[in-house]
């Protein structure tokens, strides 16, 4: 991911905590719905903890979101079609083989993806595309293409990111703005996990090459100004329920200093970070 902010001044304020306390619904099933509380703002990012160290410089590293236990999800490199599947952290420490691994059909490209619910969602390597990949029965349970996603005039890819929060699954962008100047925007827009379809979408203020990484919690959108920088910031927030942008000024330390992947679960609370071959995570530390 590279990452960068840029916004007009219209609905920009200085950071300062609210009390939003929403109620948000999340793993609903047949016989009983989930609900998480979104009490207030992000307050601050911890220090990170090394969990561990695998792999080449880019990948991802995560939990399902919506899944029980703690099983951990793998995939090693910025491109290839394989996801590993590790018991638990401890299993992935001790450096014994996954547990299961999955050859997905269609490669993968960037760091971006997750796991929600049973299923991989990832941006098919090349292409516009997105992909839902089944892991229990191992097919491709939906697929939809983005239209309106820009492509990189090198190595022709998006630099396309899902998330989860507390109120479901979410992708973050490029897009040309039609209704406008056809001018570029990066959106965000929450999906229907079963089919791929877009509920809402949001034009945010963050343009390509000028943030670092992104990570969404409680239906904020938060914005790192460096993958790279040892101290780094927290300097953009997009609040999908007020319509409104802050300029928070939150510390945020990229060990390793090639954070190429960054996401929040909001089971544990926790940002899963890979940070140059290391599997970091952070808490969360909300306002009240």
């Amino acid at each position: 991911c590279i990452v960068a902010f840029l916004f007009s001044g219209a609905g920009v304020a200085n950071h300062v905590p609210w009390r939003a306390e929403r109620l948000q619904v999340f793993l609903s099933t047949k016989n009983s719905t989930m609900v998480s509380v979104c009490k207030d703002t992000v307050a601050s990012i911890s220090e990170p903890v090394q969990q561990n160290s695998f792999g080449h410089g880019d990948g991802a590293w995560m939990k399902d979101a919506r899944g029980h236990g703690n099983v951990i999800y793998l995939t090693n490199g910025h491109y290839g079609n394989n996801l590993l599947e590790f018991r638990d952290m401890d299993t992935l420490k001790s450096g014994t083989r996954a547990s299961n691994s999955y050859k997905l059909p269609y490669s993968f490209t960037g760091t971006g993806h997750v796991v929600f619910n049973g299923a991989l969602y990832y941006n098919r390597a090349f292409s516009r595309d997105i992909i839902k990949y089944d892991l229990r029965h191992r097919y491709v349970a939906a697929w939809t293409t983005l239209h309106d996603a820009i492509l990189e005039e090198q190595g022709h890819r998006t630099q396309t990111e899902f998330a989860v929060d507390e109120s479901g699954l979410w992708l973050l962008y490029p897009a040309l703005d039609t209704e406008g100047f056809h001018q570029e925007v990066i959106l965000l827009t929450q999906l229907r996990p079963r089919d791929l379809q877009s509920i809402r979408s949001f034009r945010t203020g963050l343009r390509r090459g000028r943030y670092g990484n992104s990570f969404l919690v409680c239906g904020v959108l938060y914005a790192v100004d460096s993958m790279e920088r040892f101290y780094a910031n927290v300097t953009y927030a997009f609040d999908t329920h007020t319509l409104t942008h802050t300029v928070p000024t939150l510390a945020f330390t990229n060990m390793h200093m090639h954070t190429s992947q960054l996401t929040y679960c909001p089971l544990d609370k926790k940002l899963y970070a890979w940070d140059n071959g290391h599997q970091m995570t952070y808490n969360v530390i909300f306002a009240y």
